[in-house]
């Protein structure tokens, strides 16, 4: 058994496979074992850097973007879009009625969500607002 770094999401994929390509488990990249053993198994993206040194505004294993979704939490968080967005769709309707009916109370509560979003890292905003059961996750 050989251990490989994902490049797309730095987790570690077991593969009975010395070389060749194969597929991670957690996001779905495919890339090649051997160009992976030349980099030393180093977690790196297709550009060579480091994963967890992703901009705020590229897209995660999801496809969801932090960046994009705290800043729809700061500019239209009484429209609840930040929850449209990552598909909590009754916290949206919830956030939309709470706007509206609050006369944009709501929106204080957003931004402030909206500046948390943007300040943490790309594995708590998948695991709380992507991944999360949760109807309306905090």
């Amino acid at each position: 058994m050989y251990n490989y770094r994902c490049p797309q999401c730095g987790n570690t994929v077991v593969s009975d496979k010395a070389s060749g390509e194969i597929a991670c488990s957690y996001c779905g990249c495919k890339f090649n074992t051997q160009f992976e053993q030349q980099r030393n198994q180093g977690p790196y993206n297709n550009q060579g850097q480091p994963y967890y040194q992703r901009g705020v505004f590229d897209n995660g294993p999801s496809g969801k973007n932090r960046g994009l979704a705290g800043l729809f939490a700061i500019l239209l968080g009484s429209l609840g879009i930040h929850y449209f967005y990552v598909g909590k769709n009754t916290a949206g309707i919830i956030c939309l009625i709470l706007g509206i009916l609050s006369c944009g109370v709501v929106h204080l509560l957003t931004l402030i969500q909206g500046i948390l979003i943007l300040t943490m890292t790309e594995e708590e905003f998948e695991r709380r607002y992507v991944y999360s059961m949760s109807t309306i996750p905090l």
